[in-house]
């Protein structure tokens, strides 16, 4: 798990490798909740580009976590995912509270108003 702070976007990134499921979401959870409240930041986006697989434990913390950024205004971003991660977001219905997308850049830009998917 790494996490950077992109300050202009009040966004703070994680890049997730392996399996996210009961073993490792409570860490996962924990470091988001820590660098949100260090941070300031109210955006989250989620590097899945190296996610080789996600259970429900995994869908709960992006739940868990659009709650928390949500009630500050912010958004989150799911990008790189493969398409089986991908697949596992959508039947989730993850798509209706997450801009689930290719890069980062692209997400930025779709929070910001500046290109919609569709």
């Amino acid at each position: 798990m790494d996490i950077t702070v992109i300050p202009k976007q009040k966004m703070v990134v994680m890049r997730m490798s392996g399996e996210i499921d009961h073993h490792t979401s409570k860490g996962m959870r924990d470091a988001l909740e820590t660098e949100l409240k260090r941070s300031g930041a109210v955006n989250i986006a989620l590097d899945l580009g190296n996610v080789i697989f996600m259970d429900s434990s995994g869908i709960g913390v992006i739940i868990g976590r659009y709650k928390t950024v949500s009630a500050l205004g912010g958004k989150i971003i799911i990008y790189n995912a493969s398409d089986q991660i991908q697949r596992l977001l959508r039947m989730s219905g993850i798509q209706k509270i997450a801009v689930i997308c290719a890069t980062l850049q692209e997400g930025i830009n779709i929070i910001n108003g500046k290109r919609r998917l569709g």
